[in-house]
C-alpha cells in the first residue's frame, strides 16, 4: 500500500470514523491515500489520490457527495458537533454559494451496482465536480459497502509544502434529483505537511523501522495505529486490514525527528503497513493521515553495491549510475523519484546484467532521467530477486533544472522560516552571507566546511545567499522567497 501526500492530497490520510447518524446511513473509515503530485507552483498544487470509505448499501444513499474546504474556509454549512449535524429532519443541500470556497467537490450516483461520478451537480449545476478515474464496490458482511474511488485529481489554490488542515463534509440523498440531505457526517478534520514518515519493513526479522519527523516550528503530541496490509492490495481499509499496535502516543518536538520501531506477528510476516496518526494539540488537534510501511530487506541482500550516485548532466537529464561487486538471483533494478510532498515513482526497471542474476564480477549500470523538476528530487533504487524478494538503495538528491550549481536549497520558498543548504560540489571552506532585498546583512557565516547548512527564523520576504569560495575566491547568488501563510 501506498500513501497519500495533501490530507486529502499529497501523502495518505485517515479521516477517521465517523459516528452513526441512522441505521440507514452511517459512514465509516474515511482514508484518503495514494497521493501523486502532478505539478505545482508557488501558489497552486494539483494531485491525484485515492478515497475509500463504507456506507451502508441501501436506497437512502442514491447520491453521496464530498465536499472539502481549508480550515479556515470551512462554512459549516450543517452545524456540524462531534462529526454530526446539529439541525434536526431533512436538510437543503447546500448550493454554489454555499460551496464557493470548497475546493473539491464530488458527486456520486449510487443507485446501481457500481457508483458513476456525476458530471454535474444536481442542486446547483454551476458547480465544478471534480473527476475520478475508476470507482469500485464491494459489499461487506454486515450489510454495508466499501466503495473506492481512484485517480481523484483536484488543483487548489496554495502550495504543495504548505501545513494545512482540511475539513470534509459528506452526505447522501434518497431524492430523485439530490435537493434535500438525508443522511449527514460533517466536520471531519485531516492534515498535511505537520508530519512526515519514513520506514519499511524487514521481513526477515518481522519488525518494522522508520523515523517520525515534525516540519513545523512547534512542538507535536498525539497518537498512531499499526496496521497489517492483510489483502496485500495497497489500499488501507481498516475493516479488512488487521490492527497491529493501537493507541501508541508520541510527543516530537519541533523541526526534531522520533525513531518507530516494533515487532509483526509472525501471522503478518511479508505484510507491507499503515501507519494511522492522529495529532491531539496546536490548530490540526483531532485531525489525522496515514502513511505507508513498505516491506523491504525480506531475506539475505542479494546485491552489495560499490556505488550510488545521481547528478544533473545539463538542462533537463539527470545522469543516474551504479555498480554491483555481487549479485545473486538479482532480476533487476526499479529506479525510483520523488519531490517534496509526493509518493516515491517508478522511472525504470533495468534489468540485471549478471548472466542468470549471478556474478561475482563488478557490473556497471547507468541511466538517464528526463527530469524538468524545479525543485529538489529524490532517487532511490529498489533491488529486486527472482523470487520477490528486495532491498532498497540508500537516497541520493539532485538539485532543480536551473538551480545555482553546486547548492540546493529546499523548501523554497518556505513558509516556516527555515531552509537547508545542501553544497553538493567537493568539499571546501565557504563563506555565505544572507542579505534583504536592499543589500542589508541579515546573517553571516563565515569559513563553513560541512556541506549542509541550516537557516530558520526568517520572517516573511525574498533574500538574496550569497557563497563565496575562499580559496578560488569564486562566487554566486541565489534567492530564498520566505512566504506568510
Amino acid at each position: 500500500m501506498k500513501t497519500f501526500t495533501l490530507s486529502l492530497l499529497l501523502g495518505c490520510i485517515t479521516l477517521s470514523s465517523l459516528n452513526r447518524i441512522s441505521a440507514q446511513c452511517t459512514v465509516s473509515d474515511i482514508v484518503v491515500q495514494n497521493t501523486t503530485m502532478v505539478n505545482q507552483t508557488f501558489s497552486s498544487c494539483t494531485v491525484k489520490f485515492d478515497v475509500t470509505f463504507n456506507i451502508k448499501n441501501n436506497h437512502g444513499n442514491k447520491y453521496i457527495f464530498i465536499h472539502t474546504w481549508l480550515q479556515n474556509d470551512y462554512p459549516n454549512y450543517f452545524k456540524c458537533e462531534n462529526r454530526q449535524s446539529t439541525i434536526n429532519g431533512s436538510i437543503a443541500a447546500p448550493t454554489q454559494s454555499d460551496l464557493l470556497t470548497a475546493f473539491m467537490n464530488i458527486g456520486l450516483d449510487n443507485s446501481g451496482d457500481t457508483p458513476v461520478a456525476l458530471s454535474t451537480y444536481p442542486p446547483a449545476v454551476s458547480v465544478q465536480l471534480t473527476t475520478i478515474d475508476r470507482i469500485s464496490k464491494v459489499v461487506l458482511s454486515d450489510g454495508s459497502a466499501n466503495i473506492t474511488l481512484q485517480g481523484i485529481l483536484v488543483t487548489t489554490a496554495f502550495s504543495c509544502t504548505v501545513p494545512m488542515v482540511l475539513v470534509s463534509d459528506i452526505w447522501s440523498s434518497e431524492s430523485s434529483a439530490a435537493q434535500t440531505a438525508h443522511c449527514v457526517n460533517c466536520g471531519i478534520r485531516s492534515s498535511w505537511g505537520y508530519l512526515s514518515v519514513f520506514g519499511f519493513v524487514n521481513c526477515a526479522a518481522n519488525s518494522y523501522n522508520g523515523v517520525l519527523t515534525n516540519n513545523t516550528a512547534s512542538g507535536i503530541t498525539g497518537f498512531y495505529n499499526v496496521y497489517a496490509d492483510v489483502d496485500a492490495d495497497e489500499i488501507f481499509t481498516p475493516n479488512t486490514d488487521t490492527l497491529l499496535t493501537g493507541n501508541t502516543t508520541f510527543t516530537v518536538a519541533a523541526a526534531s525527528s522520533i525513531p518507530l520501531s516494533g515487532s509483526i506477528p509472525q501471522a503478518n510476516s511479508n505484510q507491507s503497513l499503515f501507519l494511522t496518526v492522529t495529532q491531539t494539540s496546536g490548530s490540526a488537534t483531532d485531525a489525522t493521515r496515514t502513511f505507508f510501511l513498505p516491506k523491504a530487506i525480506c531475506g539475505p541482500l542479494a546485491v552489495s553495491f560499490i556505488s550510488f550516485d545521481a547528478y544533473r548532466t545539463g538542462g533537463n537529464k539527470v545522469l543516474l549510475k551504479w555498480e554491483t561487486a555481487v549479485e545473486e538471483n538479482n532480476k533487476g533494478f526499479l529506479v525510483e523519484q520523488k519531490t517534496a510532498g509526493t509518493q516515491w515513482k517508478q522511472v525504470a526497471f533495468v534489468s540485471s546484467r549478471a548472466v542468470n542474476g549471478n556474478s561475482l564480477s563488478v557490473l556497471s549500470y547507468a541511466l538517464t532521467d528526463f527530469n524538468s523538476n524545479n525543485i529538489v528530487t529524490q532517487y532511490r533504487i529498489q533491488q529486486i530477486d527472482f523470487d520477490g524478494r528486495m532491498m532498497i538503495s540508500d537516497v541520493r538528491v539532485v538539485p532543480g533544472e536551473g538551480s545555482t550549481k553546486g547548492l540546493m536549497i529546499y523548501p523554497n520558498p518556505t513558509s516556516n522560516g527555515r531552509v537547508r543548504l545542501v553544497f553538493t560540489e567537493q568539499a571546501t571552506i565557504r563563506d555565505v552571507l544572507l542579505t534583504d532585498m536592499f543589500g542589508r546583512l541579515i546573517k553571516q557565516w563565515r569559513s563553513i566546511s560541512d556541506n549542509t547548512l541550516n537557516i530558520d527564523n526568517l520572517e516573511s520576504g525574498l533574500y538574496i545567499l550569497k557563497v563565496i569560495t575562499a580559496k578560488s575566491g569564486d562566487q554566486y547568488s541565489t534567492t530564498i522567497m520566505v512566504k506568510d501563510y
